[in-house]
């Protein structure tokens, strides 16, 4: 069996995850959307979560809720990142809907950020909860516990202040983003800037204070995440073959990002992703 089972494998019969996460290799470093609910609670470390058209700021109490089918992506997370993600089934999304839709804002609004900063002492709740939550054995108490998690989570988001930091993004920002996830296009940072009518300098400074990645670095993320996509499709594909169809130049530039996003080699990546073939 697969020494390293993905923390985000729901145990049978249970209505989602609760997972402490600080190994690097589960982090997911393109950008994808889930039917699930999720939370983010960062207890350590710093970075970024980009979320559609706008940016969360990641800094130890910052309290973070990603909604059924909102694309996000990590963004420059220090290598002592620490949080609490939890992720509910999409049947809990509705039951919070309806017993908090007088709260202001309601849950998934998307005209508001729903990032936040806990104090102190309810961040030390919520770690106490979700740690006795996530070390609950039996199916149905987990499930209960999680439930319980669900609306206590955004009881103490209520509560904490908001995270003043929550930008949308520059509108010259997101026609480039446009841009950048056309598949048939592969644009200069110099036709971009044409394109949107600004200056190449500008664009740069731009994208990487909006973003916390430099162009080149977003692209990479984006060919990563076409690597991943055609890879679950087609398996018996080499990799090689993958990378230069996701849009990389030579394996040699593909072995460098992936190590540098991962943590580990491809190989290495394809060993732990890959079950061992049962017993003969």
């Amino acid at each position: 069996m697969n020494d390293h089972p993905s923390p985000f494998l729901p145990r049978p019969g249970s209505d989602g995850v609760v997972v402490s996460l600080s190994d690097k290799r589960w982090y997911l470093r393109q950008w994808h959307a889930h039917e699930t609910l999720e939370i983010n609670l960062v207890l350590r470390g710093s970075g970024q979560v980009l979320l559609e058209n706008r940016r969360y700021p990641l800094l130890p109490g910052h309290l973070i809720w990603l909604w059924p089918g909102q694309w996000h992506v990590p963004s420059g997370w220090s290598s002592d990142m620490r949080m609490w993600i939890v992720e509910w089934r999409p049947a809990c999304f509705p039951r919070l809907r309806k017993a908090r839709r007088r709260d202001t804002p309601p849950p998934g609004d998307p005209a508001h950020p729903f990032c936040r900063r806990l104090a102190a002492p309810a961040l030390q709740r919520l770690d106490g909860l979700l740690s006795a939550t996530a070390a609950l054995s039996r199916t149905d108490v987990f499930n209960r516990g999680l439930d319980f998690a669900l609306f206590a989570l955004w009881d103490e988001f209520l509560a904490a202040e908001p995270v003043e930091d929550c930008a949308a993004f520059h509108p010259k920002l997101e026609a480039v983003l446009g841009l950048l996830a056309d598949p048939n296009q592969e644009f200069t940072q110099a036709q971009l800037a044409r394109r949107v009518k600004i200056s190449p300098y500008y664009l740069s400074a731009l994208f990487q204070k909006q973003t916390g990645l430099t162009i080149p670095d977003y692209r990479n993320r984006l060919r990563l995440q076409e690597f991943f996509r055609r890879f679950h499709a087609h398996p018996e594909i080499r990799l090689l073959q993958h990378a230069l169809d996701s849009g990389f130049g030579s394996y040699a530039q593909f072995y460098r990002v992936f190590a540098h996003a991962l943590g580990m080699t491809p190989r290495q990546w394809l060993r732990s992703a890959t079950p061992a073939p049962p017993p003969s």
